[in-house]
């Protein structure tokens, strides 16, 4: 018979902790404990469950990295937000462009939310922040879904309701970590003092060749996607375009305005749009529609249709 010394792991530290909190034993904290093993039955080894998701678990903290970097970076940047002058049409104007124009009201303010989503996501990429990070974001993705369905957003809704999901599966796999918030000074204090020796573990790959190709295809259309999503943030609206193509209808004494502007799409994907000018002339006025597609926000924005509306004053 073998008797063998080792110390706690750090899941078995902390069960160690929640023992002595229930029977007062706090002295156990940070001792050795003795362990046997047999030479006739082998120990059987067990791969502990947060080892065993350690590569999805990683998968998904870049994946929501890079898409709330991309979100808060753009906002940081100054895009997202309908900044500048804008008309608000209540019976035309839609929740996602009330929500874009109430966040544009203040460029300062429109900014400083982009680093809600920038700083927790660098926090996420870094594994002894990582906790923190999703702790942060899950605060912001529900705000983001609650907001997203409470002002009937597109389908963009479901991919916020998404990212919120994943970013509680990363807090349940970190409840342990997490619940040592619950801890008070001296029994913190044991554990850090005492830090558990882990055992090194045989190095493999994380995946398979099929599977890392899979995942460098779905990279891949990530980053394009990511890519769209942030040209489409950053870029001008389709009113330029929509200008420059009646210009040649204002006569010297005539006066343009902007009357409204509609867009319709998914995530920057085949978006048309309805930009309304008003032409206020001596004798009359004029409503010109002018009607635009964009296929992809890496293309500019094309105009299809312009038609005029003459009313006399």
């Amino acid at each position: 018979m073998e008797f063998r010394s080792r110390r706690l792991p750090y899941d078995s530290a902390v069960a160690t902790v929640f023992r002595a909190m229930q029977y007062g034993e706090h002295e156990a904290l940070g001792k050795e404990v003795v362990t046997v093993q047999t030479s006739s039955v082998p120990a059987s080894t067990t791969v502990p469950t947060s080892t065993r998701w350690a590569p999805t678990l990683r998968v998904i903290q870049v994946f929501l990295a890079i898409t709330f970097g991309t979100y808060g970076l753009v906002k940081v940047l100054g895009g997202q937000y309908n900044y500048g002058d804008w008309v608000i049409d209540k019976k035309t104007v839609d929740g996602t462009s009330l929500v874009w124009a109430f966040y544009g009201y203040s460029p300062m303010y429109g900014r400083f939310t982009g680093l809600f989503e920038l700083v927790p996501a660098i926090l996420l990429l870094i594994p002894r922040t990582a906790t923190i990070g999703a702790a942060a974001l899950f605060a912001v993705a529900l705000n983001v879904t609650a907001m997203d369905f409470g002002f009937h957003y597109p389908a963009v809704k479901y991919f916020a309701l998404g990212y919120t999901v994943l970013l509680g599966v990363l807090l349940w796999a970190d409840r342990e970590k997490l619940s040592l918030l619950l801890l008070s000074r001296d029994q913190a204090h044991a554990i850090a003092v005492s830090p558990p020796a882990v055992a090194a573990q045989a190095s493999r790959p994380l995946f398979s060749p099929v599977m890392h190709r899979v995942l460098l295809a779905a990279a891949g259309l990530f980053v394009l996607g990511a890519a769209n999503v942030a040209t489409l943030s950053i870029s001008k609206g389709p009113e330029p375009v929509a200008r420059r193509a009646i210009e040649d209808r204002v006569g010297p004494n005539e006066r343009l305005e902007l009357l409204r502007s509609r867009q319709t799409g998914l995530i920057g994907v085949d978006w048309t749009a309805t930009v309304d000018y008003a032409v206020h002339g001596a004798q009359s006025t004029d409503t010109i529609t002018v009607h635009a597609r964009r296929i992809t926000a890496l293309f500019p924005w094309r105009v299809t249709q312009v038609t005029s509306t003459r009313r006399s004053q």
